[in-house]
């Protein structure tokens, strides 16, 4: 009895440490479980989302985050060099939704997560028994149901846009289409019990199936793919009839603990620790795991989506060292222009011609020499390239206000540390002799962009043409399309018979007339 309490106190201080890395991983959003963050003081009503396009008539459910490990969907192995700051290598939104994976649903019977994890290590078979032993499941996604998550996402976007307006009448000068994939995704994934990653992919190729109708010279096999999954279908069905169970019909996904991902529970710390006689193992574990549900429920209610915003329309942030060579550039705008006098006595006037570019002395040839004159106008330059620059104050990275360390080796520390997280601006664009601060559609193609958002890079495409749609009142690359393909013509065998015929009485009478 005695070894069995120290066990569970070890455990209660393992779950314990892992609430408390759960909460230090929601990173810069802050929750509470009072009241008054969550209710109105006036009434006591619950609060509505910031985000217009949400809506309580969906409520969000948990997820497997709450039994899962801080950090379990980053995989902190990758990322750059040294290992320990490898952990802002991934994008601050990525593994951090409660809704990831979903909850196990499904009408097939298999082994609880606790006695997969406590199976016996040594065994007499390399195999297990049943799928029900293995944890496993067969399944597959049939194309019919990908149509109706792909007509869902088309629905959903339609009727969220009729109800956020027009996007070309906001006053804060962002064109936005008042609409969010990643709260579009996260509905889908949620109704059909898959995870979010996989929601994405489906509506990404769907999308690109789409606009492949347009071709006419492309055909869509849907008799193979109808063949296919029939015959998938009846696999599956027959091993499920072989073992005597149950067939899941639908697509499932994989409960975690049968993944492989998580570590057995009898393989952690050997330490010892010490717990009184007093001490209540299982009331402090499920006050473990409420407090977790509630931080998971929490984290669903006051997250943030990602709205989709024309980027070319946002400005990145700056600083004030940007903003004093933004407009010390202002200030130089002058330094190259000329002045023309004309006139003689005292009604001589003087003309100022402004010039964007140095002006070319006589006799010289613009650079490159082999590029005499732009488009054949002679004394005249090719276009300017445009030059992007990341503002950075080395005497700050040096320096670090309020650290006792100083120097270059303080600076080069606290640049890898910033891996990921320096992309919120400080870029300016020079082009034509104009100094302008930078859009986050132009920081996205430089070398120092935003670490990537894997959820948002899904369905990067789809997502694209939608805002064409939107903003640009695009047609034809968004939604269904009408398949257009044209069979090829093919002649008729026996016409081709009755040609090669006559082609061959016609190259003997000529041989005939030859001799």
């Amino acid at each position: 009895a005695t070894m069995a309490t120290l066990a569970f106190t070890s455990r209660v201080n393992s779950l314990l440490k892992c609430s408390s890395s759960l909460r230090n991983a929601v990173g810069g959003r802050q929750f509470s479980t009072r009241a008054s963050v969550n209710t109105d003081d006036s009434d006591g009503a619950i609060k509505k989302h910031p985000q217009s396009f949400v809506t309580d008539e969906v409520p969000l459910e948990d997820g497997e985050l709450s039994d899962l490990p801080p950090f379990f969907h980053q995989n902190l192995r990758r990322g750059p060099s040294p290992p320990s700051h490898a952990k802002h290598s991934r994008h601050k939104n990525d593994g951090r939704d409660a809704y990831w994976r979903p909850p196990w649903k499904s009408r097939a019977d298999i082994i609880s997560a606790e006695d997969f994890a406590n199976r016996p290590r040594v065994t007499f078979s390399e195999h297990f028994a049943s799928l029900h032993d293995a944890m496993a499941t067969l399944t597959w996604m049939t194309q019919n149901e990908k149509d109706g998550i792909y007509q869902m996402y088309c629905d959903l976007m339609t009727v969220m846009a009729e109800k956020g307006g027009d996007p070309k009448k906001d006053s804060w000068g962002v064109l936005t289409t008042n609409t969010s994939h990643e709260y579009i995704v996260r509905v889908i994934a949620q109704h059909y019990n898959i995870t979010t990653s996989r929601a994405a992919g489906v509506i990404q190729l769907q999308h690109n199936e789409e606009q492949l109708k347009k071709d006419p010279s492309f055909k869509i096999r849907h008799d193979l793919q109808a063949f296919v999954d029939t015959r998938v279908r009846e696999s599956h069905r027959e091993v499920y009839q072989s073992y005597g169970e149950k067939d899941p019909m639908t697509f499932v996904e994989d409960p975690v603990a049968g993944t492989g991902f998580l570590a057995r529970e009898d393989v952690g710390s050997a330490a010892v620790v010490g717990a009184s006689d007093l001490v209540d193992i299982d009331a402090l574990v499920k006050k473990v795991k409420r407090m977790e549900k509630d931080e998971a429920s929490m984290r669903i209610k006051n997250h943030i989506y990602v709205e989709d915003v024309d980027d070319r329309t946002r400005n990145v942030k700056v600083d004030k060292e940007a903003k004093r060579l933004e407009k010390s550039k202002k200030a130089l705008a002058g330094l190259y222009d000329l002045t023309k006098a004309s006139g003689d006595g005292e009604e001589q006037e003087t003309t100022t011609i402004k010039t964007k570019v140095p002006p070319i002395p006589e006799g010289a040839l613009p650079y490159p020499d082999n590029n005499v004159g732009y488009q054949e106008t002679p004394k005249t330059r090719r276009p300017r390239w445009k030059f992007a620059a990341q503002i950075i104050n080395t005497h700050t990275l040096e320096n670090p206000p309020g650290s006792s360390q100083h120097g270059k080796r303080v600076a080069k520390r606290t640049k890898a540390r910033r891996h990921g997280r320096i992309v919120d601006g400080n870029t300016l664009i020079e082009k034509d002799g104009e100094v302008r601060v930078a859009t986050v559609a132009e920081l996205e193609q430089t070398s120092w962009k935003h670490v990537r958002n894997e959820s948002e890079f899904m369905f990067k495409g789809v997502k694209a043409a939608w805002m064409r749609r939107q903003l640009e009142q695009e047609v034809g690359g968004w939604g269904r399309q009408e398949e257009v393909y044209n069979e090829p013509e093919v002649e008729d065998e026996s016409e081709e018979g009755e040609g090669t015929a006559e082609n061959e009485e016609e190259a003997e009478g000529s041989d005939d007339t030859e001799k």
